[in-house]
Parts: structure tokens; C-alpha cells; sequence
């Protein structure tokens, strides 16, 4: 289960990274939300949400290496969901974005 979570928190920091040196709060809150909220989640809806916000930022990302990082993202959490409880699904969606937040604010200190 550690792997999964360490999977998921590079795939995350590895997206909002793409944000630096602009904030990356708003796209953290929008997939906290959709993580997060009760019921089944919609894994192309997540996918094209984290798409359409890369995308209305006008970022200088290549937009073929953000394509490949919302999908290792999406698939990380789809890992972690399929093999956890849904009691342990929220503490665990709240660990992994503390620390992928973390791990992009230094990366942004590099920059």
C-alpha cells in the first residue's frame, strides 16, 4: 500500500508542478473535491476536469506530457481506490494531496 501512496503522490506533484511559479492551490482544491466527494468517482470526468484547468491556464507545458501526467495521476488513485476501504478512502486522498503539496512548494522554491 506505501507504493501505491508514493505512486500517487509523484503523479500529483508531478501535475502541479506543471503550475509553478503560479499558484497551484485552485487545481489542488478542484481534484480534492472530486476525490472526495461521496460516491463512485468518475475517473474520464477527473481526467478531463485536471485537462480543461491545464488548459485555461494556457501553460507552456507541452500538452502531450500533461496528457501523460493526468493519466499516471488518475490511474494512481484508481490503484489506491480499488484496494482500499472507502472509510479509508478520505484520510487517504487528505494524506497523499498534503504531501504532494509539500513536495511542489519545495520543488517551487528551486525554481
Amino acid at each position: 500500500m506505501n507504493d501505491l501512496r508514493e505512486k500517487a503522490r509523484k503523479a500529483l506533484s508531478d501535475y502541479l508542478v506543471m503550475f509553478v511559479p503560479s499558484p497551484w492551490k485552485d487545481p489542488l482544491d478542484k481534484l480534492r473535491i472530486m476525490l472526495q466527494s461521496p460516491g463512485v468517482i468518475d475517473w474520464e470526468a477527473l481526467k478531463g476536469h485536471s485537462l480543461i484547468y491545464f488548459d485555461e491556464k494556457r501553460l507552456p507545458e507541452d500538452r502531450v506530457e500533461c496528457l501523460a501526467r493526468i493519466e499516471r495521476m488518475c490511474d494512481s488513485f484508481k490503484d489506491i481506490y480499488t484496494a482500499i476501504s472507502p472509510a479509508d478512502w478520505y484520510r487517504t486522498v487528505e494524506d497523499i494531496i498534503q504531501a504532494a503539496n509539500f513536495r511542489t512548494a519545495k520543488l517551487a522554491l528551486q525554481i
